[in-house]
């Protein structure tokens, strides 16, 4: 497997984006910027199997990011070269234990068996060690609501993922403040909850808007941290270059 699965439970400060575009030229182009990973954004973008194999093969780790409501499909995710599933709407220990029972194989968990796709080797691999690998598939709960917060302390008493992700666009809605990351409210949610995970010894992940807040992020203690989207990369520069331009005029 990839080996990221140490390197988040290792604590190593990750920097990743996320991936909406289907096309394989865009994942590629990301890739090639050097991420530590990258997360397929199954929940926000018009992405199906056959595009999360594409992206897998970019060369970086692929993450996918889910809403419960696709965890049946998960088992086929991590056949078609996905590294591991980041589940959105966690909020409670019931959350947790489904995303893991997801990725496990029976009598952990509820994955069906085969070795004849990608992941293994289109048959290639021993479906004893196909088994045993997912004990290297990456696992992240993305906390993104009050209900999710006030379960936090409890969740984190139990065997927990490999990270937990706040997602603090989400969080704002949920509070009634839609995209005020700023807003007192939001912001001590947002800061309730890292310290949270913080305290308990967890890997904090957290979506950050760009280099700024990915770098005040880490120095909080964040180690798996998501700035931005192929997208958003994309216009944000495609709309400095055209003011620049303007502004000369």
């Amino acid at each position: 497997m990839t080996g990221l699965r140490d390197r988040l439970r290792g604590g190593e400060p990750l920097l990743g984006t996320f991936v909406k575009s289907a096309d394989p030229a865009v994942a590629e182009a990301v890739a090639g910027a050097g991420f530590d990973v990258l997360v397929a954004d199954v929940e926000h973008a018009p992405l199906d199997l056959r595009d999360l194999a594409t992206i897998a093969r970019c060369g970086v780790p692929t993450l996918a990011r889910i809403g419960a409501h696709d965890l049946p499909d998960v088992g086929r995710m991590l056949e078609a070269g996905i590294a591991g599933i980041q589940l959105a709407g966690v909020s409670d220990v019931a959350g947790v234990d489904a995303l893991r029972r997801a990725v496990r194989f029976p009598p952990e968990g509820t994955r069906g068996c085969a070795t004849s796709h990608r992941a293994a080797g289109f048959g290639r691999m021993a479906a004893r060690d196909w088994v045993a690998a997912a004990e290297d598939v990456v696992i992240v709960a993305q906390i993104e609501s009050a209900a999710g917060i006030e379960m936090l302390p409890w969740m984190l008493r139990e065997p927990g993922p490999d990270a937990w992700f706040i997602g603090p666009v989400d969080l704002s809605c949920d509070l009634g403040h839609p995209g005020d990351l700023e807003h007192p409210d939001v912001r001590a949610a947002i800061i309730t909850a890292a310290d949270s995970i913080l305290a308990a010894g967890a890997p904090l992940g957290i979506f950050a808007a760009g280099e700024r807040d990915a770098a005040a992020w880490r120095a909080r203690g964040a180690t798996y941290v998501l700035a931005g989207s192929d997208l958003t990369l994309l216009a944000q520069r495609a709309d400095a270059l055209v003011g620049a331009w303007r502004e000369a005029a």
